[in-house]
């Protein structure tokens, strides 16, 4: 068995909660009922259009793209660069 790690296992976790999501709001956009009270061929249905979403935003975003993306600049307040009273004496 591979090593287990917190990190990946969080990772996991997420993806799995983010799956259900979407299949839980897909379900109710496309046949207007809960994921859980589809029919075989509806759930079906369902995943294969969540798989497919999932897949072009994957294929959509990649790591050549992400590279690309600017440094994220701070928020927040920045300390000032000379002293309030420097003028002063």
């Amino acid at each position: 068995m591979a090593e287990e790690k917190f990190d990946e296992n969080l990772m996991r976790m997420i993806a799995a909660e983010m799956h259900v999501l979407s299949c839980l709001i897909a379900s109710r956009e496309m046949f207007a009922k809960g994921y859980f009270s589809l029919g075989t061929g509806e759930r079906a249905i369902v995943d294969q259009a969540v798989v497919t979403m999932v897949g072009a935003n994957y294929q959509a975003i990649t790591p050549q793209y992400l590279a690309s993306q600017t440094t994220p600049q701070p928020m927040g307040f920045r300390a000032p660069t000379e002293a309030p009273n420097a003028g002063r004496t």
